[in-house]
């Protein structure tokens, strides 16, 4: 199955794209926080302390895209952030075909 370009998937798909894409970011600033803290060795080093911030900054807004957006088209109840989405918890709908293709 061929995936969507990002205007074209239906808006709760894409907002939890746009979320997940803002984790990696988060996660790739955490890093060159770490080894700019480590390679510069100093007490007050504003560049990795901003990285830092920058990166709590976008788990933050992980988060709050997903409890706004990352929502069952069919009951509107929030779905799980992390791993594969088969059903709905609460109403059951189906997120994959019989065999075994996502269906947003």
């Amino acid at each position: 199955m061929a995936k969507l370009p990002l205007r074209e998937e239906k808006p709760y798909r894409r907002w939890h794209r746009i979320a997940f894409y803002t984790l990696v970011a988060g996660i790739i600033l955490i890093v060159l926080s770490c080894i700019i803290s480590f390679a510069v060795q100093d007490a007050d080093n504003s560049i990795a302390n901003m990285l830092g911030y920058a990166a709590i900054a976008c788990v933050v807004v992980f988060y709050a895209i997903n409890m706004i957006k990352w929502r069952c088209p069919a009951c509107h109840r929030p779905l799980p952030l992390f791993g594969p989405v088969i059903a709905c918890r609460y109403c059951k709908r189906s997120f994959m075909d019989s065999k075994g293709n996502q269906v947003w």
